[in-house]
């Protein structure tokens, strides 16, 4: 890395064509795009039972319709704009799918049937699409290799800070128009809409902050769609770190919609069975939400410290660790109110968190500098597969076995990609960071 400018931003080291308002601009975004892509989902229980009037018995295989709707967009999709990452640069795609989920969020309240929600679904889901692929690229794109696990772990704790302010603030937003004296479906619908705004805040962010252009140059840029896309895929053939990467990315962001979806309809119904009003539900289920956030945060920069010092494949093992032990213990529990849930949160937090930002440190270091887009597209794809695998198995679980079902399920993945990255990691030699 020798010629690289010493150009940082605090003790980020920062790749030769990021600025440190680039890099400002980015953070800035991380913060609100998980928390605006995951909000909608925790949301999702409030628009069934208070707006839509969907039987109780039916919500969890309503929240597989809706999950599955958004996945299989996603996996049409997130592989071509990947490829448009390399082609016309991260800044247009990141403004375009932020306008377009908050033009989803005005939608989605306005619903009037189940499907229509599930047609303002597949509309949000092509804005969700272009922000999971390019986000994960802009994060590769930014940093030196010798400061990537420093940078996703300052990633990771601002995405965690996001998704509190969701579940901590917005969450709590229905409760407080219901004091205002708002029924319930007003309340949800406001709140969704003050969801919206911020995402055309945050996309006016990105236009006037991201790097312009691609990391690639331009031979890249002329190549077709397609072919950009088949080469993120076959880089995996020959390196099977990568290959790794790509499965953490399915496990990943199946944790994420595991606690993002069902343990909010887990926590609603409960809550209603014990005789709380919606809002009062919602914002228990928030709070519960934001311990496992607050142990993430605490986590995440340890980790990014420990993802610049050992071997990726190493912390990868020690992330997928962690989520089979917490995501387990949560749903074997039969009561989410009981005591000691707080803890077991804690841990499921720590783990989901420490997936999310492992598998993006290894694929950032293995995928090839001028076919990131690509590469982040297929790992995409491979997320959308986990999402729609656990949407649908674990709609099915909390259907027919028990509320913690999607729990007990992610976690047995989540271990037997343990495995994966324990025989990767004694098959390929030791890659420390490169400094």
């Amino acid at each position: 890395m020798t010629g690289y400018p010493s150009r940082k931003l605090g003790p980020i080291w920062l790749a030769e064509d990021v600025t440190r308002g680039n890099a400002l601009a980015f953070l800035y975004a991380a913060f609100f795009s998980v928390c605006l892509l995951s909000f909608l989902s925790f949301m999702q229980p409030f628009v069934l039972d208070a707006h839509l009037g969907i039987p109780r018995s039916q919500q969890g295989r309503a929240t597989f319709l809706l999950g599955t709707t958004q996945e299989i967009v996603m996996l049409l999709l997130v592989g071509p704009f990947g490829a448009l990452a390399d082609k016309l640069g991260r800044r247009t795609l990141y403004t375009l799918g932020l306008a377009w989920i908050g033009a989803g969020y005005v939608l989605y309240p306005l619903a009037d049937s189940l499907s229509q929600l599930v047609a303002t679904r597949f509309f949000f889901a092509i804005g969700a699409a272009m922000i999971g692929t390019v986000m994960a690229t802009v994060l590769a794109d930014t940093p030196q290799d010798r400061s990537r696990g420093l940078l996703v772990g300052v990633t990771g704790t601002l995405q965690g800070l996001g998704v509190m302010f969701g579940v901590l603030v917005l969450s709590k937003l229905p409760l407080r128009f219901e004091a205002l004296g708002h029924v319930d479906d007003m309340a949800g619908r406001y709140t969704l809409w003050i969801g919206a705004a911020l995402c055309f805040v945050t996309g006016a962010v990105c236009w006037l902050g991201l790097h312009r252009g691609t990391p690639g140059g331009a031979t890249r840029r002329r190549e077709p769609l397609l072919q950009l896309l088949a080469t993120g895929a076959r880089t995996a053939r020959a390196n099977r770190r990568l290959a790794l990467g790509y499965l953490a990315s399915f496990v990943a962001r199946g944790d994420l919609v595991v606690i993002g979806t069902f343990f909010s309809l887990w926590m609603m119904q409960a809550g209603l069975a014990q005789g709380m009003t919606r809002p009062a539900a919602m914002a228990t289920a928030g709070a519960m939400y934001g311990l496992a956030q607050l142990a993430g945060l605490i986590w995440g920069p340890i980790l990014g410290w420990l993802m610049d010092k050992l071997d990726r494949v190493t912390v990868v093992m020690i992330a997928m660790g962690l989520a089979a032990l917490g995501y387990s213990m949560v749903g074997l529990t039969d009561d989410p109110f009981a005591p000691g849930m707080g803890l077991k949160m804690m841990l499921l937090g720590t783990g989901e968190l420490s997936c999310i930002l492992a598998g993006q440190a290894l694929l950032g270091q293995q995928a090839p500098r001028d076919l990131r887009g690509s590469v982040m597209g297929v790992a995409a794809f491979c997320a959308a597969l986990g999402v729609l695998f656990s949407t649908s198995l674990g709609g099915w679980l909390f259907d027919h076995w028990r509320p913690g079902g999607p729990f007990v399920m992610i976690s047995i993945v989540n271990a037997v990609v343990l495995l994966a990255a324990a025989w990767v990691r004694a098959t390929t030699p030791t890659e420390r960071p490169h400094s």
